[in-house]
């Protein structure tokens, strides 16, 4: 009986430390927290995670400046993060107003808050204008409603990655990354397309993020602002007497819902635009186009230009009605009145002619059947 107790005794202890192990790991709960910091005296950059959806949050960032055992706040900016979706990062971006440019070393500040609960905060250093060289350089780069592209020159020889964010006020709402790059000795210049949609006449910025990895690692990064703008060209066109057409080619990542104008005009002797009346307007509505997207549009006028020579105005409008491109050209028509008038005489059926001696629409060889049949009637009779 003794026995029996002290192994049931010996089971219950070695049994329930196991699971109570167990019950504290499953009833752990995670939150979300800061998982990258990044930061210049032009612009900064946090990255948010969570294994479970967060919403209702906001994120405070200083822009610090070391004073010996103090420290100044040279900027404070506070976002408020609607959600944050399960194992997704949101990366929120914003753009210092320090007012200094001073050399020397800097810091920021982030923390994630839930009302007055820190849920998670982070630092990272940086200094400006320190003797350091970096070894590469950003030269120039330019967003604009197509894309974005850096240019760059190498100190040395490096391999790096750029990572390309399209910023919407501070939500980053396209980013792509192009990894292993390499420069030796010559600038090159590095684009990447924006692979979302945007919205005619909004401010966005465009960022890159360059990251070298040797000797040690090196974070630079560069932004510049645009306005969205929709926008295509005419690159083909074609014409004649009885009507015309063009081709349009995207230019932008905005839709653009433009249209065409053909307008054709006949010159008179001196063929001046003054001396120039309208024939015919018509207008055509050019299929919504992206970039690197292109349609032809046709038009056919409603009646053959007659023989002489025309004025072809074709304006492309854009989707606010703007003139986007003008182009001028020449018809050239040899189509004479007369000669449309015999063409329509002369379709006369040759069954629908008749002889002058003879009945209407009765032809010798109808006459010579006839005959024929006469003969071998008789001759069988015979």
């Amino acid at each position: 009986m003794k026995a029996a107790l002290f192994l049931l005794t010996f089971y219950l202890i070695s049994v329930f430390p196991a699971s109570a192990s167990e019950n504290s790991h499953t009833e752990e709960t995670s939150t979300a927290h800061i998982a990258d910091l990044y930061s210049d005296l032009e612009s900064f950059d946090v990255t948010l995670y969570s294994d479970k959806p967060e919403d209702n949050l906001n994120l405070e960032v200083l822009l610090v400046r070391p004073m010996g055992t103090n420290e100044k706040t040279l900027d404070r900016q506070v976002f408020s993060i609607d959600s944050i979706p399960v194992n997704k990062q949101v990366i929120k971006v914003g753009f210092w107003n320090a007012g200094s440019s001073e050399r020397g070393a800097y810091k920021i500040k982030a923390r994630l808050l839930e009302g007055n609960e820190v849920l998670s905060e982070s630092e990272y250093n940086f200094a400006y204008g320190t003797n350091s060289a970096s070894r590469l350089q950003v030269n120039d780069l330019v967003a604009n409603s197509q894309g974005i592209s850096v240019a760059l020159s190498p100190k040395e020889a490096s391999l790096f990655d750029i990572e390309y964010m399209l910023v919407n006020g501070s939500d980053v709402v396209y980013a792509t990354k192009a990894e292993k790059l390499s420069l030796t000795s010559v600038p090159d210049i590095f684009s990447a397309p924006w692979g979302t949609l945007l919205e005619n006449n909004k401010e966005y910025a465009g960022r890159v993020k360059i990251q070298v990895y040797s000797p040690d690692k090196e974070v630079i990064s560069s932004a510049e602002r645009f306005t969205a703008r929709d926008d295509a060209e005419i690159t083909d066109i074609y014409k004649d007497e009885t009507g015309a057409s063009a081709t349009v080619y995207g230019r932008s990542q905005v839709p653009f819902e433009g249209k065409l104008v053909f307008s054709v005009y006949k010159l008179k002797a001196n063929s001046e635009k003054g001396n120039s009346s309208l024939v015919e307007s018509v207008q055509q509505r050019v299929p919504v186009l992206l970039n690197n997207d292109d349609e032809t549009v046709e038009v056919a006028w409603s009646h053959r230009l007659p023989e002489g020579i025309y004025r072809l105005e074709i304006e492309l409008l854009g989707n606010d009605g703007d003139v986007t491109e003008h182009r001028e050209t020449v018809i050239e028509s040899d189509l004479s009145q007369n000669s449309s008038v015999s063409l329509v005489n002369n379709t006369t059926s040759e069954n629908e002619t008749s002889d002058d001696n003879g009945l209407p629409g009765f032809s010798a060889a109808a006459l010579v059947s006839g005959l024929a049949t006469v003969f071998i009637f008789f001759r069988n009779k015979i």
